[in-house]
């Protein structure tokens, strides 16, 4: 299957403090992450639906600890792994490192048609 994202996640090292009024603090593995997003993977079964919002803090050596903790939406839910979209992107506080951003000949061709022939809607994002 080809790599259909705007950008390219990376797996990382962190781990993750998922804040919610209703389900209260929650840690959870980073699977992978991008400017935009993070795949995350909890350790139990909760009530996590599509278009949920609620605050992580991202945790681990080399993320600064005083950063605060960032707004996502809940983009999509397959039994414990759950894909989190960063409502503002984090690309100013974190980027992958550049030997992570090496894509390969077939995915930089879809990026570049992808991103020739995208159309965005009113907030940005691909329609």
């Amino acid at each position: 299957m080809r790599e259909r994202r705007r950008h390219k996640r990376v797996e990382v090292d962190f781990w993750a403090s998922l804040s919610h009024p209703l389900l209260g603090t929650i840690t959870c593995n980073i699977q992978d992450m991008s400017v935009s997003g993070v795949s995350i993977k909890l350790d139990e079964d909760l009530n996590f639906f599509v278009m949920m919002e609620l605050d992580v803090k991202i945790r681990g050596e080399g993320w600064d600890e005083s950063m605060p903790a960032l707004p996502v939406q809940v983009t999509r839910v397959d039994k414990r792994n759950i894909g989190l979209q960063f409502i503002e992107s984090c690309e100013d506080i974190w980027s992958p490192p550049e030997e992570d951003l090496d894509f390969d000949t077939d995915d930089a061709d879809v990026t570049s048609q992808l991103s020739e022939s995208a159309e965005l809607d009113e907030y940005g994002k691909l329609a």
